[in-house]
């Protein structure tokens, strides 16, 4: 029973860069997004060991929808290279909901419905 609360399995959202130019499907300009990560990890004494189910997204800062992107070129942005996200990269994924930002505390992003943070109890505006 000493094993409680030493290893265990998360999910972790984190964002990665802003990036100046994309064309959003959604409102139709050439806006800022911004570039986030989400992904699962396995961790021993607080030490990330392992990740999986890594996943790109871009939040476009005009209309607050969500787009997944290609996990290669994500992948790319995030280790510096010069990638460009094209309009035809941007996919709309879950369409009722409306990310506004990422929480300062815990790194997760928020529906606009909510005053405080669900994940962690921060408060967002």
């Amino acid at each position: 029973m000493f094993f409680i609360g030493i290893f265990g399995i998360e999910d972790k959202e984190k964002e990665i860069k802003i990036i100046e130019k994309i064309q959003c499907k959604s409102c139709n300009k050439i806006e800022r997004g911004k570039l986030i990560k989400s992904f699962r990890y396995f961790h021993f004494f607080f030490i990330p060991l392992f990740k999986w189910n890594e996943e790109y997204y871009v939040v476009c800062e005009s209309c607050n929808k969500v787009f997944s992107i290609p996990k290669e070129k994500g992948k790319g942005i995030e280790n510096g290279d010069n990638i460009e996200i094209t309009y035809w990269d941007l996919k709309e994924i879950n369409t009722n909901y409306n990310y506004t930002s990422v929480c300062n505390a815990c790194k997760k992003i928020v529906d606009s419905k909510y005053d405080y943070c669900p994940y962690c109890g921060n408060k967002l505006r």
